[in-house]
């Protein structure tokens, strides 16, 4: 990446309005959208923030701390991330880190060494899977408050690997839909293969509405989208009662003995048509029919987890869906 005075005025410029607008962002509410954005103006700011954080002009230079975010989450995944990258595992770390300020400001040093930490820790998880595909998605940054002339930042990384060519259960998927005590559930009826004996009904579905979610070169930065999921929140668009089955419930990802057919084992066509389900609901943007995703986003990653939810006897499978600003055209580097 080369930097010229005629390039760095126009992104200082760039830079300063993009600080301006940035406090009416927000990554959380579930009520506001995104707005449609120039991607050039984006990507002159992603490889202005990714040349200053790794090669500082100077070590007395010093950002507002509202883009502290901005800075770290882009040059990581600006220069490591791999918006197409697909697998049916996921691994999600979360890391605190503490950087100081002052009036306002934190010095680029600081923000460096935050960088070369935050990195350090992908490293380490990156390493241990033995896996020959794996491919960091997507690293976020949040700002989770200051105190004495400190903030306090939470760094989540996910990190895809496994295969990434089988998108279909076939006839040997059995699983559980419900966490079992030693484990997340895992295999159930007829099954003979071997593997993935601790993995329940929903963590299966993620994974594989993860192999669907690649989208060519690119990166993804802020802002980000969380979307929680539960059943209460997170119907099934297509429910019909003439299905006969629990697992077609219209509260998605819910199993009650209440409702027609409660059985604790998935079958294979069950399993396809809740992939299928997930899929839907994760990639459209029509939320009166169960969508999830907000207007201006792209999907990242979905995580689930079976949760047995004690008292009248209902299961439900709970987690996240997150969302982000994909921005083409960027460049990757192996962790």
């Amino acid at each position: 990446m080369k930097t010229t005075f005629k390039l760095l005025s126009v992104v200082f410029l760039l830079i300063a309005l993009f600080i301006g607008c940035k406090k009416n962002q927000t990554s959380e509410n579930i009520k506001d959208k995104s707005t449609s954005v120039d991607q050039q103006k984006i990507e002159s700011v992603v490889k202005y923030c990714a040349n200053r954080v790794t090669h500082s002009l100077k070590t007395t230079d010093s950002i507002p701390i509202d883009s502290v975010e901005f800075y770290l989450t882009s040059t990581a995944n600006y220069i490591y991330g791999i918006s197409s990258a697909q697998g049916d595992m996921q691994q999600i770390d979360s890391n605190f880190f503490t950087i100081p300020f002052s009036n306002g400001k934190i010095a680029m040093i600081d923000v460096d060494s935050i960088y070369t930490k935050i990195m350090d820790g992908i490293r380490v998880s990156y390493r241990v899977i033995q896996s020959s595909n794996k491919n960091l998605l997507v690293t976020m940054v949040k700002n989770n408050g200051s105190k004495q002339n400190r903030i306090s930042l939470k760094a989540t990384s996910i990190i895809l690997y496994g295969n990434y060519n089988i998108l279909a259960f076939d006839t040997t998927d059995y699983w559980l839909f419900q966490g079992a005590p030693q484990c997340y559930g895992g295999k159930c009826g007829p099954y003979f293969g071997q593997g993935d004996l601790c993995q329940d009904a929903a963590t299966k579905i993620a994974s594989r509405v993860m192999e669907l979610q690649g989208t060519s070169s690119g990166c993804f930065v802020p802002p980000y989208y969380t979307q929680p999921i539960n059943p209460g929140s997170f119907h099934n668009p297509f429910y019909n009662p003439n299905d006969g089955a629990n697992y077609f419930y219209y509260m998605f990802f819910a199993n009650t003995p209440n409702a027609l057919n409660y059985h604790g084992c998935l079958m294979p066509f069950e399993m396809n048509k809740y992939r299928w389900l997930a899929s839907y609901c994760v990639n459209t943007s029509n939320t009166q029919q169960g969508g999830a995703k907000p207007d201006g986003y792209t999907f990242m990653s979905l995580y689930l987890v079976g949760e047995l939810e004690v008292g009248n006897g209902d299961e439900y499978h709970l987690g996240n869906i997150y969302y982000g600003t994909y921005l083409p055209g960027g460049y990757q580097s192996p962790l």
